[in-house]
C-alpha cells in the first residue's frame, strides 16, 4: 500500500495474480475485466462556497492523496457507493480454509453466502486457480452463478501445499468477500498446481453459458470514477 504523485494526472494500472500467471507462461492473455476504486476520495469536500469561485470548488478533492492500485482486493468503500447497500454485507460460514497445513484432495467444500442487510440475491463464485479447487458439477470452469456453490479440492503434486482464492460477489449488491482454501498435495501425482488451467468456461444454474479468456485487470485508483 502507498501514495500515488498527484500532481499530475496519474492511472495506475496493474495485473492480478492470474493475470501475471498467464502472462509470465506466454499464454493468450486478453483482459476482460477491470475494477476502478475511488475510496480515498471524500466527496463531502466539494465546497460550492469556496471564495475564489467554481474553479476551485474541488481543489481540496483534486489535492487529495491516491492510493495505489492493489492485486488482492477483498473489500471497497466509496462515499458514492448507493446508501441501500448502508451496514449491508455478505455473510459466510468461513474465509479460510486448511489452515497452514491445507485440506486432503477430494474434500468438498460448499459455500453458502447470504447478504444482511439487503435481501434476497444470486452470487457470482470465481476461482483463481482450478487446478486446486474446482467446481463440483463444472471442474473446468473459472466462474459459476448461482445461490450456493459446492467446490472440490484437487490432485496435485506440486508443490507439498497450494493456496487459491474464492471471490465471492452479490449480483445485485455487488459486494464482495474472499475465501483463501489451502489444499495439500498428493506425493504421487505428476499434476502440477502452478500449470495450465481450464478454459475457463462460466457456468450458471442451467449450464455452461460462456468462455472466459485469460486473466482480468485489477483495478487502478482514480480521481472519481467507481
Amino acid at each position: 500500500m502507498g501514495f500515488l504523485d498527484n500532481t499530475s494526472i496519474t492511472v495506475d494500472a496493474i495485473l492480478t495474480k492470474r493475470g501475471r500467471q498467464i502472462l509470465s507462461q506466454g499464454g493468450d492473455f486478453t483482459v476482460t475485466k477491470f475494477a476502478l476504486s475511488d475510496e480515498e476520495i471524500d466527496y463531502t469536500l466539494y465546497d460550492v462556497t469556496h471564495p475564489d469561485g467554481s474553479d476551485s470548488y474541488g481543489s481540496v478533492i483534486e489535492n487529495m492523496n491516491l492510493l495505489e492500485a492493489v492485486p488482492n482486493r477483498q473489500n471497497f468503500q466509496s462515499y458514492l457507493v448507493d446508501k441501500t447497500l448502508a451496514g449491508a454485507t455478505i455473510k459466510l460460514d468461513k474465509t479460510q480454509v486448511g489452515g497452514t497445513t491445507g485440506i486432503e484432495h477430494g474434500t468438498e467444500v460448499p459455500i453458502n453466502p447470504k447478504t444482511d442487510g439487503f435481501g434476497t440475491e444470486e452470487y457470482i463464485f470465481t476461482i483463481e486457480n482450478t487446478n486446486i479447487i474446482a467446481f463440483k458439477d463444472a471442474s473446468s470452469a473459472k466462474t459459476k452463478t448461482g445461490a450456493t456453490a459446492v467446490l472440490v479440492t484437487q490432485i496435485f503434486g506440486e508443490p507439498a501445499i497450494a493456496t487459491t482464492t474464492v471471490t465471492v460477489q452479490g449480483v445485485d449488491s455487488s459486494m464482495r468477500r474472499v475465501i483463501t482454501v489451502v489444499v495439500k498435495a498428493k506425493p504421487d501425482s505428476d499434476n502440477d498446481a502452478n500449470g495450465t488451467q481450464g478454459d475457463g468456461d462460466t457456468t450458471g444454474d442451467g449450464g455452461t453459458t460462456g468462455n472466459g479468456n485469460g486473466g482480468g485487470g485489477s483495478g487502478g485508483s482514480g480521481g472519481y470514477d467507481t
